[in-house]
């Protein structure tokens, strides 16, 4: 007679308290929607303030009915995403810290740390710095014409440029754990720097493909992101 392999109770608990889990988060960030929506009239002109930093006495204009609507529904989702974020990991770290050793738990505790730390950093830097960085730049090319921003492109942009500060501030981490593993040292670098800085220069490249001021910025971030990867490696 064969036998049936019936599934492990541990794993359908597990895999129960994941769902659970889950499933608050999306209740979470619902309730984190509702208020950022009922709060966006407040909240606009923190959203706007490299803009008018930097343009004054021009409003943003929406050029259909259901423009206006779209973007503060999809602001205020984008806000209440980026409050809840911790909350899903850190609800899903004590949903998976059970399966760890002890040794692992305080190696994946200090990567979590890491991870929501420099995501705050990417965050004030892509808003504080990035945005009226190439705000200006962009700006500047189009003296020679009336400019008339939609709110939409404006919000879309901002999203953008912090989502790209906050991927980009990750980068430390990333090469603090390829130094962990002996992937990279100081004396591959040593050997090989003009290639670093070739690659370096290349991923600038990808993330400001036409803007050559935004790319030599990105490849100073880079080399400092890699400098700071072997202080981040000896934390781990």
């Amino acid at each position: 007679m064969a036998k049936l392999n019936l599934p492990n109770p541990l794993d359908l608990w597990f895999l129960s308290r994941l769902r659970r889990e889950l499933i608050l988060y999306l209740v979470i960030l619902f309730l984190f929607w509702i208020a950022s929506f009922l709060a966006f009239p407040k909240l606009f002109p923190y959203l706007l303030y490299p803009y008018f930093g930097l343009i004054s006495g021009k409003s943003l204009v929406f050029i259909s009915i259901e423009e206006a609507l779209l973007v503060v529904l999809r602001a205020s989702f984008y806000i209440a995403l980026a409050l809840t974020i911790p909350v899903l990991m850190l609800r899903l770290w004590k949903t998976l810290a059970s399966e760890f050793e002890d040794y692992e738990k305080r190696f994946f505790k200090k990567v979590l740390s890491l991870v929501l730390l420099l995501g705050i950093m990417g965050l004030v830097t892509g808003y504080f710095l990035f945005t009226p960085f190439f705000l200006k730049i962009f700006l500047y090319f189009g003296n020679n014409f009336e400019s008339n921003l939609r709110v939409y492109a404006f919000l879309f942009f901002l999203l953008k440029v912090i989502l790209f500060s906050v991927i980009i501030f990750q980068l430390p981490l990333i090469f603090a754990l390829l130094i962990k593993e002996g992937i990279l040292t100081r004396e591959l670098y040593g050997r090989r720097r003009l290639y670093f800085w070739g690659g370096f220069y290349l991923l600038s490249l990808l993330f400001a493909p036409a803007d050559f001021f935004g790319q030599i910025l990105l490849t100073l971030f880079f080399f400092l992101f890699f400098k700071l990867s072997f202080l981040i490696a000896k934390i781990l």
